[in-house]
């Protein structure tokens, strides 16, 4: 599969969820640290920077706006005072679900034209090129 290829299905999420994330009033980054939030639960804003590959900044500054919106809260750990573990809030966690769920029948209706042996194959290669992709990424 050649980069354009690859780019082109990326976009074409994009384009398909873009105008639902913005109905949950959320930017593409605020909604990508609430995936992963909902998703890891308890997790610290430094997790979400290294699992996202994002800058530390970017992901304080979409957390302060998170907070803001009622989506996350930020509450002390109980072992160690010098983290907070985030969750998102009842209003958050039900705008995350239901742009989890537009994503997933967004990847179901697609993968429809692959065999059920081809899309196991497929989720396989897709598990192995990333951690490709991370390996690479931390030479």
């Amino acid at each position: 599969m050649d980069y354009q290829t690859l780019n082109l299905l990326f976009r074409c999420n994009k384009e398909f969820s873009h105008g639902k994330i913005r109905m949950q009033e959320l930017s593409d980054t605020e909604c990508m640290i609430c995936s992963y939030i909902y998703s890891h639960e308890s997790c610290s804003q430094d997790d979400v920077s290294v699992a996202l590959k994002t800058d530390k900044t970017t992901v304080g500054k979409a957390l302060a706006s998170l907070e803001k919106k009622k989506c996350v809260v930020r509450n002390q750990d109980t072992a160690d005072k010098r983290f907070k573990r985030l969750s998102l809030t009842a209003d958050g966690h039900k705008r995350v679900s239901e742009l989890v769920d537009i994503h997933n029948n967004w990847l179901n209706e697609i993968m429809k034209c692959l065999t059920e042996e081809e899309q196991k194959n497929f989720e396989n290669y897709c598990k192995r090129l990333l951690n490709a992709a991370e390996k690479l990424s931390r030479k």
